[in-house]
């Protein structure tokens, strides 16, 4: 049975900038993650941050309007409105319910919900299943 791959689109909370986003993420919540799942963690859990340049360092203005996106082909920058795209990789599809199990626990839910709330923006989490990936390697010189 092939791994189950499930990649997550997430956006910040207004009033953070993108490295206090990232920072909360990677110290706070993703530790509280690992801790709350234990063993139905899945197999790996992979995130990159969309490059985010401030235009203009001394205002407080936290929006993408002073952190666009680079972007590099095909859209416009004010298209891009999250900040991490996340994938995780579960064995199997009962590899994956052990750990949505954990996520709608009324104690270990409640948690995560109120965690994600400090750092994420309201209903912006949205995640989509994939197929296993393809890759194709660059031809060795």
């Amino acid at each position: 049975m092939p791994p189950l791959i499930l990649s997550a689109f997430q956006t910040r909370k207004p009033g953070l900038t993108p490295a206090e986003f990232k920072t909360y993420y990677e110290t706070i919540h993703l530790p509280l993650l690992v801790s709350l799942q234990g063993s139905s963690f899945p197999r790996s859990h992979t995130r990159n941050y969309v490059i985010r340049t401030v235009c203009d360092a001394s205002s407080s203005d936290t929006s993408n309007s002073n952190y666009p996106a680079s972007v590099y082909y095909g859209t416009d920058h004010q298209d891009i409105d999250y900040d991490v795209y996340s994938e995780m990789i579960f064995e199997d599809e009962k590899a994956f319910k052990a750990f949505e199990k954990v996520m709608l626990d009324p104690v270990s839910g409640k948690i995560l919900v109120e965690d994600q709330q400090k750092f994420q923006g309201p209903g912006s989490l949205k995640v989509v299943g994939l197929e296993v990936s393809e890759a194709t390697l660059r031809p060795s010189e």
